[in-house]
């Protein structure tokens, strides 16, 4: 990307610098793709820029996710089911719900 503020979207069509996007439609979206039907769970980035990557990340019952590191903030929000979070450091400001 030439510019390092500029947002790449992939999903949802962007208005005046804000996007909007279903996210009802996207998890079905991603769940009648090829990554679902071969494995545990499919994911998309949605947007990025230098300062934020959001990402979909759709999972199956049971699925588990191998230690990860992420640059910068993570917010998590879990839309439906429950999700079990071991955090080896976690940042002063984070909070869990």
């Amino acid at each position: 990307m030439a510019d390092a503020t500029k947002s790449e979207w992939t999903a949802g069509h962007p208005v005046d610098g804000i996007a909007s996007l279903k996210i009802a439609d996207e998890i079905a979206r991603l769940k009648r793709g090829p990554q679902w039907a071969a494995g545990d769970r499919a994911a998309e980035s949605l947007a990025k820029n230098s300062e934020l990557s959001v990402t979909l990340l759709v999972l199956k019952p049971g699925a588990a996710l191998k230690e990860h590191r992420a640059r910068g903030t993570v917010a998590l929000t879990v839309v439906t089911g429950a999700i079990r979070l071991n955090g080896a450091t976690l940042n002063a400001g984070m909070v869990a719900v």
